[in-house]
């Protein structure tokens, strides 16, 4: 390993190493991009999760908010190509 380290405290080291890996969460697998158009993020499990039934609302119902709407529209495509885009609530 490295043979500048005395061999006790390597062994203290390796013990160590395994005691945090123990106590860490397992790594989420890659989420499968194919499996659905919408995603939701669980940050406590590090993953996201399919949504296969996606609520959703035609852009010309929405009516009288014709700043607002654009604004949606722009940011959701900016976050689409991977361009800095804000979180939306409805």
């Amino acid at each position: 390993m490295n043979a500048s380290l005395p061999d006790d405290i390597l062994a203290k080291l390796d013990r160590l190493i395994a005691a945090v890996e123990a106590l860490a969460p397992p790594a989420a697998g890659a989420s499968d991009i194919e499996a659905a158009e919408c995603f939701v993020w669980h940050p406590e499990t590090g993953a996201l999760k399919p949504v296969h039934r996606v609520n959703r609302v035609d852009l010309s119902l929405i009516r009288a908010v014709d700043r607002v709407r654009d604004i949606l529209r722009e940011n959701t495509e900016r976050f689409a190509r991977g361009l800095p885009a804000n979180n939306v609530l409805l």
